[in-house]
């Protein structure tokens, strides 16, 4: 009986549990009506993020995507990226029926989830947020917050800089990295005091932030490439303040300390985390804003699995391999970031370092507008030569001849009288 009780009886009340539980009449779509800023409706999707130690294997594997709902979610983001004009002729996948839909909310295309449970996320996959006009675009750069509700503040701080620097896209986790306290199969931790769960995204490569981010960098390359200059991937993170406690912020391309690692940062070639790393610490001057070249701090991304890939490694490969000074291409920017450089007030200088480090990518007919480091719609410019011809036009008409000649007899008139 006890058997009985254990594998059969507890799961199935835990499953009715879990699925026809006590709803919240607060939902994600309430989000797009209230919010106000794109700062504030990041805030509260952020409110349904799955939460600490909400799952168990059961349910873990109930909220994971299943038969083509992991390739439609792909689907389904790039969508969002080739919008180019009304986001609600873009419909999700089949799959996705009654679990994500696409809307428009002040000029954004909003790729999210819809379906809750008590006020958590169904599934807990992620939302993401792209300019509904591509003449909006003004970088080629795309930013996401794998860790909400954990690296706090991120969520906002990463919304801020999408909008202000005309990004591409901006990819926000749906589960709090300790959501579901199992190690992950995928990254293996090394000693007690680190952990890798399964909901951690940046060391998951099932987790559909993953997916994700794959389904965006890939539409990057095949739409446009991403030339150094111009383009960029920028994971934005948090640190404790016990972590690497010199540094405020520390940047790194998923490279970590060998001397390799350390000359491909040194080295007279010109890369992004570089351009960012000089620009963050003259916006921030009395703060250290690090390398893995200038410090021994051992959060270098190099285990993340977004970063691996997008530095080169396969897919396949991107639990059991790191990238190299050979492989890396610098296209991946990953940010530690203290509690004080997340905090609202240095948004703006944030943005401006970002600004500073990427050159814009305008649309056909849209300039670089150099009050606002945006793009904007190309004026025409006057016509003067032609202005001044018409002047000319009317000047000859009045010194024509037969045109005197009326004046002449028109005033003689006069003078008779």
């Amino acid at each position: 009986m006890a058997a009985l009780w254990t594998n059969l009886v507890q799961p199935f009340l835990l499953l009715t549990a879990w699925l026809f539980g006590e709803q919240n009449d607060a939902t994600p779509s309430s989000c797009l009506r209230t919010a106000q800023t794109i700062e504030a409706l990041v805030t509260c999707f952020d409110t349904f993020t799955v939460p600490h130690d909400y799952y168990n294997s059961l349910t873990y594997d109930l909220a994971q995507p299943v038969g083509t709902q992991r390739k439609d979610w792909k689907v389904a983001v790039q969508s969002v990226l080739s919008v180019d004009g009304n986001c609600s002729t873009t419909a999700v996948p089949l799959s996705l029926h009654g679990l994500y839909t696409i809307d428009i909310f002040k000029g954004y295309c909003v790729l999210y989830e819809t379906a809750t449970r008590c006020g958590t996320y169904l599934k807990g996959w992620g939302f993401m947020i792209a300019p509904a006009y591509h003449s909006s675009v003004s970088r080629s750069v795309h930013i996401s917050a794998p860790h909400p509700g954990y690296d706090l503040g991120t969520v906002e701080q990463a919304a801020s800089i999408f909008d202000s620097t005309g990004s591409k896209s901006l990819l926000v986790a749906g589960r709090k990295r300790t959501a579901f306290l199992h190690q992950s199969n995928c990254i293996a931790r090394v000693s007690p005091k680190q952990d890798y769960y399964k909901t951690d995204p940046a060391h998951n490569n099932d987790e559909p932030f993953f997916d994700a981010s794959i389904s965006i960098y890939d539409w990057q390359h095949q739409h446009y490439g991403c030339p150094s200059s111009s383009c960029g991937f920028i994971q934005l993170h948090g640190k404790g303040s016990s972590t690497c406690s010199s540094e405020t912020i520390f940047l790194s391309s998923g490279l970590g300390n060998s001397s390799a690692s350390r000359s491909w940062y040194s080295d007279d070639t010109d890369r992004p985390v570089k351009r960012l790393q000089r620009n963050l610490q003259h916006a921030f001057p009395a703060w250290k804003v690090s390398l893995p070249s200038d410090s021994n701090c051992p959060l270098t991304a190099t285990k993340n699995v977004v970063g691996r890939h997008l530095n080169g490694i396969h897919l396949e490969n991107v639990c059991s391999m790191g990238a190299t000074s050979k492989t890396v291409t610098g296209e991946f920017l990953h940010a530690e970031q203290a509690g004080i450089a997340r905090n609202e007030r240095h948004y703006n200088a944030w943005s401006q370092a970002l600004v500073d480090t990427f050159d814009v990518t305008c649309a056909e007919g849209m300039v670089l507008d150099l009050m606002t480091q945006l793009c904007a719609v190309a004026r025409k410019p006057v016509d003067r030569v032609e202005e001044g011809a018409s002047d000319s036009r009317r000047l000859n008409a009045l010194m024509d001849p037969p045109k005197w000649n009326q004046w002449y007899l028109f005033m003689s008139y006069f003078m008779i009288l």
